[in-house]
């Protein structure tokens, strides 16, 4: 993780401009957008209204929403009541607006929140059932199955190192509010994630297309595993997991996408454990 701020920016005093964006603050949130500045500053952004009405539910520790002018005027603080008349509210031009946005079209709503640090040791309480995300590198597909996971109740996910990053512009927008509902656990070396399963006697299940389908488990202490787009898990890892499962194939085609198999596998584990 790079924590160097080749740039000079910093975090905006609260005692900028306060009606618009001053130069700095405006410096400073585009610089958001790309990975090593997030992680200098721990921040992420979150855009859309859809998007911040889901992190306002779940109560995540919004820093700041910048509302352009038409944005306001369509009342979309009807459903954040909570938050009418704070300072976290900065109103600002559409051009403003524009200007901070990675979207092509924005909806007029861009907010700042901190991204959570989870420490991942041995000695966790368990945190099954999980998913475990190997190496994977598309945004949409991140974003996607963190949504997926919401849907079918799992708390936590955990990234391999070498994943793409979950505060993402992308991920963040594909997860369609479940990064703000669900524990995200980066960096999980698979050894360290080996050991904490079998102290806390854990069932790893391995997705690959040599897999058969899941049988009954009997438990709902499992986590799933799921692999690269492209090279799938490596044989240490499949190696090392109770199961290795898959899904039939009853037509053509080399695979399935990575988010919509993990749609079919979690559906089938839930169903077979009683959700």
């Amino acid at each position: 993780m790079n924590h160097r701020n080749p740039k000079g920016l910093t975090e905006p005093s609260p005692q900028d401009k306060p009606f618009g964006l001053s130069r700095s603050e405006r410096q400073y949130i585009q610089s958001l957008h790309q990975k090593k500045h997030r992680y200098h500053h721990n921040q992420f952004v979150l855009e859309g209204i859809k998007l911040v009405q889901e992190a306002v539910i779940a109560r995540y520790p919004i820093r700041k929403i910048y509302v352009g002018k038409t944005a306001q005027s369509k009342n979309w603080l009807q459903d954040c009541k909570s938050l009418e008349n704070t300072e976290l509210i900065k109103v600002v031009s559409d051009s403003e607006i524009n200007s901070i946005s990675s979207l092509k079209n924005p909806e007029g709503i861009v907010a700042i929140a901190p991204i959570p640090f989870h420490e991942f040791p041995a000695a966790l309480p368990p945190l099954s059932p999980f998913i475990y995300l190997w190496e994977i590198n598309d945004p949409g597909n991140l974003g996607t199955i963190l949504r997926t996971a919401r849907w079918f109740r799992i708390q936590n996910v955990l990234l391999s190192p070498n994943c793409v990053d979950p505060f993402s512009s992308k991920v963040v927008r594909g997860s369609m509010g479940a990064i703000f509902n669900i524990s995200v656990w980066q960096n999980v070396g698979f050894d360290d994630l080996k050991i904490y399963t079998d102290n806390q006697n854990i069932v790893l299940l391995s997705a690959d297309t040599s897999g058969s389908p899941v049988n009954y488990l009997h438990t709902d202490k499992w986590g799933l595993i799921l692999g690269n787009e492209s090279h799938g898990l490596p044989d240490s890892i499949l190696n090392s997991s109770k199961y290795t499962i898959g899904i039939p194939r009853y037509g053509s085609g080399e695979s399935l996408n990575l988010s919509v198999s993990a749609g079919i596998i979690l559906n089938e584990l839930c169903r077979q454990n009683g959700g």
